[in-house]
Formats: C-alpha cells, structure tokens, sequence
C-alpha cells in the first residue's frame, strides 16, 4: 500500500488524470475513470442508461489505446446480445469516421430499412474497426449470480499480480488467512467491470432480488478496496411518475434522487459516484435546467450527479443525444447563443 507522501507525489506525476470518458465539464467533478471507483447510474426505462454506459467505456477503451495504459474491461451484458450491440457501436464508429448517420435499424434491415450500395461500402470500412474493439473487450453475455461475478474478477488480478494475505485467528480459536493487498504487475493498468444491469444477474441461492443486488455490491467493494477495481453498474429506477403526480409537478423542475432506485439502498450507500438520468420530456416538462424542452424535445437526458465522494454533488447537466449514432453533447448555457443550433436539431 502506497503511503501519503507517494500518493501525494503521484498526483503531481498525473497518475490520477483518468481515462477520458467522452465528457468536459461533467468531468470537473468526476475527474474522467479513477482507478478504485465505483460508480452506479440509475434511470427509468429509455433514459439511454445503456446508450451512456457504452458511450463512456468505448471513449474510455479509446483513450487507453491512445495513451498506451493497459486496460482490461469486463462487461456484463445481461441485457443486450452482442449483435444488437455491435450494431449500434458500429453506427457510432461510422458518425465518428464520415460524420453521416446510418442508424442500427438500418445496419439490421429491419422492417423496410435497407443499407444503399454507398452505405454497405461505408459500413464495410468501419465493421472491423469495431470487431477489433469489441476483441479488447471481455464479454460475458449470460448472467452470473454474485459469487460467479467475483471468482471472474478476482482470477483475473491473480493472473496479473501477487495476492498478498495475512494470518488471523477465527472466533474459535483456528489459524485463518485472509486478504491482506495486492501487489500489481503493472501499477499503470486499469481493470473496468460494467454490468447492464444489476436486476438482471443471476439469483445465487435462495436469494431475493435485493439480496442478490446487494451481494454484487459487496463483492464490489472487496474487489474495489483490495485490488483497485473501477466499476460501472446500472440500475432501474421506481415507476414513472403517474400522470396525476406529472400535473401536479408541472413547471417544477424535477431531478433525480436516492429515493428513486429501484429494488435495493445498498449500491447507492455503497458507490462512490451515483448518476440519475433522467427524460423532462417524457415526464411532460416544459422546461429543465432553464432549457426548453419543448424544443428539445426527447432530445434532452438530465445527467445529475446525486453522490459523489470525489467532488462536490448535486451537480446537474443537460445532455443532448443522438441515439441513432450513440452519441451524446453537453448542452451550452441555455442563455448561450450556441443553443439555438440544439433548439433547432442542427448537431
């Protein structure tokens, strides 16, 4: 373990910078992925959770590449299957490349949507580009109940560094050994687990869903505390909010809160940095965060930082997506001349 002076000293050395997410001002208060963060995003269903989850590692898994930090990235995806999500990455990497959309639906034909000559070519050019990222990624498409997520990590880190453990004695009187560190092979490497999403992972046991949630999230702090585990979860929200309850908030300007996650208190008490996402559209505002969403539309999620050990909280930014490229552009100050081109959809 390093002492205070070293941590001190690798401060100065921009050890701590963290790997870009793909957020500027957001980041003046969670500093981009730290090593040994937990950080739990919440939402109702269609708020783009899973469209902001992918969007922060591929620029994270970007970055990495771009800087030469060794990465090693677990996704859980209990949700989506991979074809679905390579289909939407892929519309991303297209947007990035020629800065033209050619939305997932399209990519997959469904329905009466097909690919022209021009866009098979285009889509040809950038597939392999996202096959070769998804190949640095760890995938795991089937769910795993607690105990499975945490043998996964936790062979990992014995595969890339030495497990140190100590001698204690148990309440009987026995000679135990437990965990005492971990020494890395290499102090610069990142480990990242995502899971899409908690409710989804498989019941250990005789479990109930809070008991399951809860557990994962217990793993999670071992794993984050001992071997510097940096760690993305989402969760559902409660139900929507009924349309009585709508007309009596309206005008208000409503936000996220610990009180909207769903199923189990433990991730939220236990996480470093807490997310809600959440759509004033949908919700029937008029407004958010002084934006028009009127105009907006459901263009606009709220991205409210709720908990956050690192920096200040109860921080709100209004973002605005392109779910068809997956992509997602902090909104400029409402009173900004620059917000016109949002109001009028021209990003």
């Amino acid at each position: 373990m390093n002492s205070l002076e070293e941590r001190i000293q690798q401060g100065i050395e921009g050890k701590f910078k963290g790997l870009k997410n793909g957020f500027k001002d957001i980041n003046n208060y969670i500093f981009n992925a730290q090593r040994a963060c937990y950080t739990l995003i919440g939402g109702q269903s269609g708020v783009y959770k899973t469209s902001i989850l992918d969007y922060m590692l591929a620029n994270i898994i970007e970055d990495a590449i771009g800087t030469n930090v060794p990465l090693d990235l677990f996704y859980d995806s209990f949700e989506i299957d991979k074809l679905t999500k390579q289909c939407n990455w892929l519309s991303r990497a297209v947007y990035n490349k020629y800065s033209i959309i050619i939305p997932p639906k399209k990519i997959k034909g469904l329905g009466d949507n097909r690919l022209t000559i021009e866009e098979k070519k285009i889509v040809d050019d950038c597939r392999p580009d996202v096959e070769q990222l998804f190949d640095k990624i760890h995938f795991n498409w089937h769910p795993l109940n607690p105990t499975g997520i945490y043998k996964k990590l936790f062979n990992h880190y014995k595969s890339t560094g030495t497990i140190l453990t100590e001698e204690y004695t148990d309440d009987l009187g026995n000679k135990q050994r437990r965990l005492s560190g971990y020494k890395p092979n290499n102090p610069d490497a990142y480990t990242i687990h995502a899971i899409d999403h908690l409710y989804l992972a498989k019941k250990e046991n005789s479990y109930s869903t809070k008991d399951n949630i809860d557990k994962i999230s217990e793993y999670n702090i071992l794993l984050r505390n001992t071997f510097g585990l940096t760690s993305y979860y989402l969760q559902q929200f409660n139900q929507g909010i009924s349309s009585v309850d709508r007309q009596k908030f309206k005008g208000a300007d409503l936000s996220p809160s610990q009180g909207d996650f769903r199923d189990s208190t433990s991730p939220y008490a236990d996480a470093d940095v807490v997310i809600g996402l959440m759509n004033p559209y949908k919700l029937d505002m008029e407004s958010s965060l002084g934006y028009n969403v009127t105009k907006l539309q459901n263009k606009m999620v709220m991205f409210k930082i709720i908990k956050n050990r690192l920096d200040d909280d109860n921080v709100a930014k209004g973002l605005y997506v392109k779910p068809e490229a997956g992509l997602f552009f902090e909104l400029p100050d409402p009173d900004s001349l620059e917000i016109e081109k949002y109001y009028n959809h021209k990003i």
